[in-house]
């Protein structure tokens, strides 16, 4: 199973709005490491790793469920890192 690693920046009204939470929230279930954190500009990244597949459905879910919220996604791809475990907010 072949492993990928993005970086998601949202831009929009996406702080005090319980983004980092939902984010939580919809990886539940899916093979995911990382985390997701509140950027002093006002922006949120998530960085996260897993299979193809979860970390697509995760963006996915992401979007759909704070859609109203999100003006602009940016999408880096990078290495995967090795020793990651565990999605979580990062202060």
């Amino acid at each position: 199973m072949k492993t990928e690693r993005k970086i998601f920046r949202y831009r929009g009204d996406v702080q005090g709005v319980g983004f980092r939470a939902n984010a939580i929230s919809q990886a539940r279930g899916l093979r995911v490491a990382g985390f997701v954190k509140n950027e002093p500009d006002g922006d949120v990244t998530m960085d996260v790793q897993g299979p193809v597949e979860s970390v697509e459905e995760l963006a996915q879910r992401v979007a759909a469920s704070m859609e109203f919220k999100i003006n602009e996604t940016l999408v880096d791809t990078r290495e995967p890192l090795a020793d990651r475990k565990g999605f979580k907010i990062r202060y």
